[in-house]
């Protein structure tokens, strides 16, 4: 293309044609130097790093093939919904279905009787003794068990004058019975019998107290002892645990790992929170700080669950376990973890036992939420602390059994 403009043109339109030809020149630089430029040609200047689809594209030219990133998804509101202050995030569902805690309203555990807390707790008439309570009104006796280790801290002699309790002592308890009302045990702990089922209630965050998991400090695990092995003057209620030969997990206050069995339910503190559940892995139980082994579990998600195939269970003692009218032994939760039932009761199926547990606790406005067994029949002890007296509130023979669940005194 020739630049040259004929002198015999006007002298503006010499002009204009100049101005044409420069802009074609400037366009056509342009086009050449964009045609010669690194991010047009895909050279790589030195110290810059293109990204390319699914290629990083480094300094020096090499080149390093990445999976391409999976795009997160997009939060999205169904249609109706609309968003107004803070949005509520929905919480991960979770292998042993968390639930979300509701609040118990702060009880003053002594206000409270069978009717209710507080305003709700109408004046009640006493009720006729159930001779399905197993009440004990003859002073105790002590097993004699020359195997069984002795009592670390109380003799012999001190042990029987601990649970000898006098006329009075047995008599105020069987009107604590029959007056449908709570028996304040300490401070956040109270005994009441309800609808003919011996019941002790914990509030887990009142202070003051102590739960401990009694084991005999012996290289033997499952040996036997009796009640009395675990009573000491800081006790206030003391019942049985495990079943023979420790068959669940089991960890002592003090840290001390008994026994771990995997896939078995226990009633556990981990992160100073109570739970119970089916531990089925090692690294769930090494943060637990206390452990009572048990089950199978009965009550999930504040009703009557009993489906504990995967609980290490013969079927046979599955079917006794649902089906025995005889004494048993449990524990519940409630679903805020705030309070802890432990409950005994005769002449009842798992299913009656269940419901009646359930109704207390709406009673109080506590919503439980799960529970468990601990060892029955001729195992099942429970004892409370009424004044000088630790009183076992059953008429049975004190059983052998391989450890306890205790509350004391936090001295």
């Amino acid at each position: 293309m020739s630049s040259h403009i004929p002198d015999n043109q006007p002298p503006n339109r010499k002009r204009v044609n100049l101005i044409g030809v420069l802009i074609v020149l400037g366009l056509i630089v342009v086009v050449g130097w964009l045609a010669l430029s690194p991010a047009a040609s895909g050279v790589a200047t030195p110290g810059v790093v293109a990204v390319t689809g699914a290629e990083t594209r480094e300094a020096g030219g090499s080149v390093t093939v990445e999976p391409s990133p999976t795009p997160k998804p997009t939060s999205t509101l169904p249609p109706t919904a609309t968003t107004t202050g803070t949005p509520t995030s929905t919480p991960t569902p979770t292998q042993t279905r968390t639930p979300t805690a509701t609040p118990t309203p702060t009880l003053d555990l002594a206000s409270c009787n069978a009717a209710g807390c507080g305003s709700a707790a109408a004046p009640l008439p006493t009720v006729v003794y159930d001779p399905d309570l197993l009440l004990r009104q003859t002073p105790p006796a002590r097993r004699v068990c020359r195997e069984c280790p002795q009592n670390e801290q109380l003799s012999s002699r001190e042990l029987n004058a601990l649970i000898a309790a006098d006329a009075d002592t047995l008599a105020q308890l069987l009107e604590i019975v029959r007056s449908q009302e709570t028996y304040e045990i300490a401070p956040g702990i109270v005994y009441i019998v309800y609808d003919d089922v011996h019941h002790v209630v914990i509030d887990l965050e009142e202070s003051g107290t102590i739960l401990r998991n009694i084991i005999p400090n012996t290289p033997e695990r499952g040996t036997l002892i009796t009640p009395s092995y675990c009573l000491s003057p800081r006790s206030l209620v003391v019942v049985n645990a495990d079943y023979h030969g420790l068959n669940g997990s089991n960890r002592t206050e003090t840290g001390r790992d008994l026994f771990f069995h995997l896939g078995r339910a226990a009633l556990f503190e981990r992160a100073g929170r109570f739970d119970i559940d089916v531990i089925r892995e090692r690294e769930d139980y090494d943060p637990i700080t206390i452990s009572w082994g048990g089950g199978p579990i009965f009550m999930w998600d504040g009703r009557y669950d009993y489906d504990p195939e995967q609980e290490w269970f013969e079927s046979e003692s599955l079917d006794y376990y649902r089906d025995t009218r005889w004494a048993k032994m449990t524990v519940a939760v409630s679903k805020d973890r705030k309070y802890l039932f432990i409950t005994s009761s005769y002449g009842l199926s798992l299913r009656q036992h269940t419901r009646n547990i359930i109704d207390l606790g709406r009673q109080w406005d506590i919503e439980l939420d799960r529970a468990m067994r601990f060892d029955g029949g001729e195992s099942t002890y429970m004892a409370l602390r009424l004044g000088d007296y630790l009183v076992p509130i059953l008429n049975l023979e004190e059983p052998l059994i391989v450890n306890c669940l205790a509350v004391e005194r936090d001295e």
